[in-house]
């Protein structure tokens, strides 16, 4: 069971997006932060109804590289057999890929200037851009009612004849700011990572959900999971013609977006890997250790050391000492990876270390090490995609 009442979820949120304004305002421009974000994502919600953390053991605390993911969708098993099924037809209409065009060009990998030129700008060739994304109905502030219409924007397989894919949900941060381009939906660090997970074969989404300091997370989630709601994401997600959730749905998320990611399981048992950063964990997930990947930069102030990334991933520090590591994963690939700033080609491995230069900034810059596709960085893009294919195509 939570350990926090929605009041004292709600007072969390609003403490850490006062303490994120108020470090903001202490540091200059270029600082190295150690955590700017301040979403306050320990003790925040899950369903209220969600169970005890699966404790199984960990099994191995070496850490191998993943193989990459099987593309035969009949690999994919159904992790939902008590799950209601929501991919049944609704108005997906709206949502149709056009195949005719496959995806060539990301754009630049940063809106700063002074950034690298070649981060990995080239979108892959088997994929295509969704011509118009499902929306879904949410929560805006404190209102409980899903209410509001929000959009999604993507990827998906190029497929020259009709079939269907797994599905991928990307959640970005809090919004630090209006002017916070990271934290857009439609930014370069959802795009990059969707182009990525649908070259792997899943319909690729992005989310847009309110995602602004002092909003209700518990209220999110209802919206953004509730089988019985035709409108919430899944039932909409699930429904497009490319879609068969049954095939497993994979999620990730940084910072509030990782909380969001991290609960999905806890509403629909085919949620089957989940990919988080600049995360802490909660009590309460429904997800199998085994499933969930955290990869937090050393410089976070709230989620970089070893015990966090110990308690969040279900391993003990006799399994993963803090003795200088950059990893800790099981034989299966899930636990937790450190990006340390020597590792690091522009920023700051912060709590914002993939797609800022430090977390005060309001420019987005991916970093080098994550998104070139030949990144040998155990936080590489490439690699932690390939685990999540691989993690939902296994039993």
């Amino acid at each position: 069971m939570l350990r926090m009442s929605y009041r004292g979820l709600l007072r969390v949120g609003m403490l850490a997006g006062w303490l994120f304004l108020a470090h903001c305002a202490s540091d200059g421009p270029g600082a190295r932060d150690d955590d700017a974000d301040g979403d306050g994502e320990r003790g925040d919600d899950a369903r209220p109804d969600s169970g005890a953390r699966d404790a199984a053991a960990p099994r191995d605390a070496a850490v191998p590289r993943d193989a990459a993911a099987p593309r035969d969708a009949a690999a994919l098993r159904d992790a939902a057999s008590t799950v209601p099924d929501a991919s049944s037809p609704r108005d997906a209409a709206s949502a149709q890929v056009d195949g005719s065009t496959p995806a060539s060009d990301a754009g630049p990998t940063s809106r700063d200037a002074s950034s690298v030129a070649d981060a990995g700008s080239a979108a892959p060739s088997n994929v295509v851009p969704l011509a118009s994304g499902p929306t879904y109905t949410g929560t805006s502030g404190t209102s409980s009612a899903c209410s509001k219409a929000y959009r999604t924007t993507g990827f998906a397989p190029f497929d020259a004849a009709p079939a269907k894919h797994p599905l991928f949900l990307y959640f970005v941060g809090t919004a630090g700011s209006s002017s916070d381009a990271s934290a857009k939906y439609d930014g370069m660090a959802p795009k990059k990572v969707t182009e990525v997970m649908a070259s792997r074969g899943f319909v690729a989404l992005s989310v847009e959900y309110d995602n602004q300091i002092g909003s209700f997370l518990t209220n999110k989630t209802v919206c953004l999971y509730d089988a019985s709601n035709a409108q919430s994401l899944l039932s909409v997600a699930c429904a497009l013609p490319a879609v068969d959730c049954t095939l497993g749905i994979a999620t990730w998320g940084h910072s509030q977006g990782a909380l969001l990611a991290h609960v999905a399981a806890n509403f629909d048992s085919r949620v089957r890997a989940v990919w988080t950063t600049g995360y802490g964990g909660i009590d309460g997930a429904k997800l199998q250790i085994s499933r969930l990947r955290t990869v937090n930069g050393e410089a976070d102030g709230m989620n970089g050391t070893v015990a966090t990334a110990n308690k969040t991933t279900g391993q003990t520090s006799t399994e993963c000492p803090d003795d200088g590591r950059d990893q800790c994963l099981r034989a299966d690939g899930s636990g937790w990876i450190v990006v340390r700033k020597a590792a690091s080609k522009l920023n700051a491995a912060d709590h914002c270390w993939f797609n800022k230069r430090s977390c005060i900034d309001n420019a987005e810059t991916l970093e080098p090490s994550w998104v070139e596709p030949d990144s040998s960085a155990p936080f590489a893009l490439s690699a932690n995609a390939d685990w999540v294919a691989s993690t939902v195509a296994r039993p």
